[in-house]
């Protein structure tokens, strides 16, 4: 991670946007990349023993983050980490695609931001709730005025306020190798050196380490070091904790010393070779990893999604390339340290730009990751009640609570508060009644972009064992509205949906079965979520084997969706031989067109 000192430029408009991705990705020619395939040697490659000295426990989730961005109006000019200090990125340029010209290969949702900006910093805050993570581990650098670290130190202060009023966590990742840029830079003398590293944790100790939501291992406040790059001797940190009660649970990076408490791991982009860190080589890594921590008490274990630098392209050199894989990266080192069963686990990171090792919801990302972590969240607590698409709110409340309209502000607030209870419900509710749905076509970034294969999925099967024969089977329509298509009901995704467009009756949906068969049910799902309102659709049934003449099976008939009574779905017997099968909608209390989230026949 790079320090360097931060450059102004001058201020013109930022164009925010919005994106999610898939885990399966086209290739040029057009054919797709089953990365979920090609990482099943690499999982049966982890060779991580169970380990005696911990048992299995639910690690605490810790976010590794960086405070370190500064933009306007907030501050007066954007900092180094927008821009890297070269002549390639000015964040005052806005390029042709409506983005600001920043130092990354991604582009945040929020655009680029300021970290000490509340409206950011709960958005922030609600994204972590909402996908199970526990909390953050702050890099900072001490109080010292050198360099940026003042900013840094002061976003951190505004951060830990907002994680504290909302109950989630924190630690401090002490990068001891700032004592050495401020020696260099001639902001402290080299005798100072320890003086100011002891200052720094003298300054935690009086106003964090006794905090509740402070992170602590056995009775001792967590401290992670990137390194130690400068102070190596384990007397140089006796000197600088000699005042400290009780005295940090120090974790250094990757077995750098003999002397911390515990060690963590992070993307080993020293073993690269040609520029790329293959995934071989970095299963090796990692059964080499956890396998030297199996006899040891804790354990801190870390996951990442890739590496993605900027560093060349901002005149400097690169670390190394490590392949996002369609998310499939993240899971391979989430599933690797949990297996190791640490007490921590750092997600990293929630938004180092420069160096793309990124969680945080970007437009070339989405939410794919954050998925994830739910994912595993409900594997260890069934009742964690948010669901991949409230994700896609705390965006909506980021754009309110900025805006200049008082009462979308004050609506934002009372969902910020339901989402830090914990309260899905309310949450959802409260996101109905003040109009913010999950229409994200008002995106112009996600007009073309696909959603992504990690949702709820519907069921394949009926009850009864059988297969769905309308799943992934071609749909026409007569009209939809935005990217609403016809094919969203029939890819076993409960959270995309087909549309029509509005006030355009009748909305007809038709599924070609591709062979006949002997059909005894049809089932229309919305999806389940409370969002997803009581209402009422009209619906006629008709079937074809040619696709020319259609017969009425079922006249316009009033089908009653609830969340709450049928977990908005209704099934309509069928007993008839057909391929095709055709939904005509005339009438829907809940919206202007038909909509269907997913729909499914089964049949002989």
């Amino acid at each position: 991670m790079k320090k360097l000192k931060k450059i102004s430029t001058v201020v013109t408009a930022v164009i925010v946007l919005a994106g999610c991705t898939t885990t399966i990705l086209p290739k040029k020619d057009g054919a797709q990349t089953d990365y979920a395939g090609q990482f099943e040697s690499a999982r049966k490659q982890l060779q991580i023993a169970e380990p005696a000295a911990r048992e299995d426990k639910q690690p605490l989730i810790l976010a590794h983050y960086m405070p370190w961005y500064e933009a306007p109006p907030v501050s007066e000019q954007y900092g180094f980490h927008w821009h890297q200090g070269g002549s390639k990125f000015d964040p005052y340029t806005t390029l042709a695609d409506g983005r600001a010209s920043i130092a990354s290969q991604y582009y945040p949702l929020t655009g680029p931001y300021d970290s000490k900006d509340p409206a950011v910093l709960e958005y922030q805050a609600a994204l972590m709730k909402m996908s199970g993570i526990d909390g953050v581990i702050f890099d900072w650098y001490g109080v010292r005025d050198a360099l940026d670290y003042k900013s840094v130190h002061e976003a951190t202060v505004v951060m830990v306020d907002i994680l504290k009023k909302y109950g989630l966590k924190f630690a401090v990742c002490y990068e001891d190798q700032t004592v050495k840029h401020m020696i260099e830079g001639a902001f402290i003398d080299k005798a100072d050196g320890i003086s100011t590293a002891k200052e720094a944790f003298t300054w935690m100790q009086e106003h964090w380490f006794a905090d509740e939501n402070y992170v602590k291992l056995d009775g001792r406040p967590l401290v992670l070091d990137f390194g130690p790059q400068f102070f190596t001797q384990k007397s140089e940190w006796e000197e600088i904790w000699a005042d400290v009660n009780p005295k940090p649970f120090f974790v250094d990076i990757d077995n750098r010393t003999n002397f911390a408490d515990a060690t963590f791991n992070w993307p080993p982009m020293h073993l690269s070779s040609g520029g790329r860190l293959a995934i071989p080589r970095l299963v090796s890594y990692l059964n080499d990893f956890y396998g030297k921590q199996n006899a040891k008490p804790f354990l801190v274990g870390t996951a990442f999604p890739e590496f993605h630098d900027i560093y060349a392209q901002a005149g400097g050199t690169s670390y190394g390339f490590l392949d996002y894989s369609g998310g499939e990266t993240f899971k391979l080192t989430y599933d690797a340290a949990e297996q190791a069963r640490p007490d921590v686990i750092q997600v990293t990171t929630w938004n180092d730009y420069g160096e793309g090792t990124i969680v945080e919801p970007t437009i070339e990302r989405g939410y794919t990751s954050l998925e994830y972590l739910q994912d595993m969240r409900k594997k260890r607590d069934p009742d964690f009640a948010f669901s991949y698409m409230d994700l896609r709110i705390p965006i909506e409340l980021y754009r309110a609570a900025s805006g200049t309209d008082d009462a979308k502000k004050q609506q934002a607030e009372e969902i910020y508060a339901a989402i830090f209870d914990g309260d899905a419900e309310t949450v959802q509710n409260l996101t109905r009644s003040a109009g913010i749905d999950y229409d994200f076509s008002v995106h112009p970034i996600l007009r073309d972009a696909k959603e992504s294969a990690q949702k709820e999925i519907a069921a394949v099967f009926d009850p009864a064992g059988k297969r769905n024969l309308a799943l992934g089977r071609p749909v026409v329509v007569s009209s939809r509205i935005y990217d609403f298509t016809g094919a969203k009901a029939v890819d076993g995704d409960l959270s995309s949906y087909w549309e029509g467009a509005s006030d355009r009756w009748p909305a007809e949906f038709t599924v070609d079965l591709i062979s006949a068969a002997r059909l005894t049910t049809a089932v229309v799902k919305l999806n389940p979520q409370r969002i997803w309102g009581k209402r009422s659709q009209t619906i006629e049934v008709l079937v074809s084997a040619d696709n020319e003449t259609f017969t009425s099976l079922i006249p316009p008939t009033p089908y009653i969706f609830d969340p709450s009574a049928n977990g908005n779905a209704i099934a309509i017997p069928l007993d008839t031989q057909a391929r095709y099968i055709r939904l005509i909608f005339t009438a829907n209390t809940g919206a202007k067109s038909g909509q269907i989230a997913e729909f499914e026949v089964y049949g002989e």
